[in-house]
């Protein structure tokens, strides 16, 4: 079985966790800075490297501000879905999600029988100048 890499760049945090068989083996935060490829793709291969694995023993996700930047991942998913899937796997029971981020807030509205995103409410940084 394939082990996991999620990376989520984050306006100000970039964090990379690596899961196998349902289970975090090990993660790395690190501060985004200005370069997010440069960030993503050290924390990338420090994991892989400390873990003894290569690109190929890995599927690799992407989400968050910077998602766009890391091109070695094999998909991509905006954080909104990385919230509802991740709050589902560990707390099914739960229903919102609300994230407080670096460069902006999230509420999260979750379908109780499908587990997707029903609807979400956004603001971001420029509406407190």
């Amino acid at each position: 079985m394939k082990s996991f890499i999620g990376i989520d760049i984050g306006s100000l945090a970039s964090k990379v966790v690596l899961l196998s068989e349902g289970k975090m083996i090990d993660y790395r935060v690190e501060r985004s800075t200005f370069d997010f490829k440069r960030v993503g793709n050290n924390l990338f291969n420090d994991i892989i490297e400390k873990n003894n694995l290569s690109k190929d023993d890995v599927f690799i996700m992407s989400t968050g501000y910077g998602r766009n930047t890391i091109d070695i991942a094999d998909d991509r998913i905006t954080e909104i879905t990385a919230h509802a899937r991740g709050v589902q796997y560990f707390f099914p029971e739960a229903h919102s999600v609300i994230d407080i981020g670096g460069q902006d807030s999230k509420a999260i509205l979750i379908s109780k029988k499908t587990g997707s995103v029903m609807d979400f409410q956004m603001n971001d940084n420029d509406n407190f100048n």
